[in-house]
């Protein structure tokens, strides 16, 4: 597999970072052959991850177009799809940088979209809406927030400053869409955030495990510790996303409880766990 391809048409014309990539960076050379390995490792998986993210914005970009929403909105989530081919070339050509050799793009992972069973065709399109973008594309800045605020090589430094710019700017489709919407519909969508939440929660813990090969050097490389990053997680979820929701007049409570009771650890009551995904 080649390169995984975006257009002159996306964010930067074609380029694939606002500013290039250093073209050497000797902290990657100090590193030794195991770390550099499990690094290029870890960035691989991410440009895997990138790629499917992709997939998810060509379901949202359609979703918000059956809705009418607002054309401006729309726009930002079809150029999110080149967005995110930029994201796992990036990711990739990283990669190849701690391997020593020109790595081949990772095989490509299936995109299991949620069936919200139970909800109505309409509202299943605006639940994917918010699950990707309020909740996903918001802790995903979070995660790159931490990754960056511990990175020290400078090729890591550059590409998770461009990672981060535009993950802020996907979060906000979800949350302009939401804000959009009648207070029935956000009345509506309330109903899952838990559910949702944990799920999202689920994940990301999934896809960042505690890793017992961690070096202290990873986080010089854009991969800190999994408890920091699960931290920034929580931190998320309970300074920005739940203000957020409250903020558009939406019920957080259960959202709350959940995470005073210790959200890693505790899995919420069964009566709010109803949704089928």
């Amino acid at each position: 597999m080649g390169p995984i391809e975006y257009t002159e048409n996306g964010r930067w014309g074609g380029r694939l970072t606002k500013t290039p990539l250093p073209e050497y960076d000797d902290s990657i050379d100090a590193l030794a052959p195991s770390a550099r390995q499990r690094l290029a490792d870890i960035w691989l998986r991410r440009a895997a991850m990138e790629r499917r993210v992709a997939d998810s914005f060509a379901v949202i970009a359609g979703a918000l177009g059956r809705r009418l929403a607002d054309s401006g909105i729309v726009a930002l989530a079809s150029r999110a799809i080149d967005d995110e081919y930029r994201h796992a070339e990036l990711s990739r050509v990283v990669a190849s940088r701690f391997a020593g050799v020109n790595l081949a793009a990772p095989a490509r992972l299936a995109l299991d979209v949620p069936k919200h069973k139970g909800a109505s065709a309409e509202l299943r399109g605006t639940l994917f809406v918010v699950g990707q973008c309020v909740l996903n594309e918001t802790t995903a800045a979070a995660f790159l927030e931490v990754c960056l605020a511990r990175a020290r090589g400078p090729l890591a430094k550059t590409a998770l400053r461009d990672l981060l710019s535009d993950e802020i700017d996907h979060a906000r489709i979800g949350w302009a869409h939401l804000a959009a919407l009648e207070p029935r519909t956000r009345a509506e969508v309330a109903r899952w955030l838990l559910p949702m939440a944990y799920l999202n929660l689920r994940v990301w813990r999934e896809e960042t495990p505690v890793d017992p090969a961690y070096e202290e050097a990873f986080s010089d490389h854009g991969a800190p510790p999994a408890a920091s990053v699960h931290d920034a997680f929580i931190d998320a979820l309970r300074t920005l996303i739940v203000p957020g929701l409250a903020r558009l007049g939406m019920r957080t409570g259960p959202l709350e409880a959940w995470l005073e009771a210790g959200a890693f650890t505790h899995r919420p009551p069964t009566e709010f766990l109803w949704v089928k995904t």
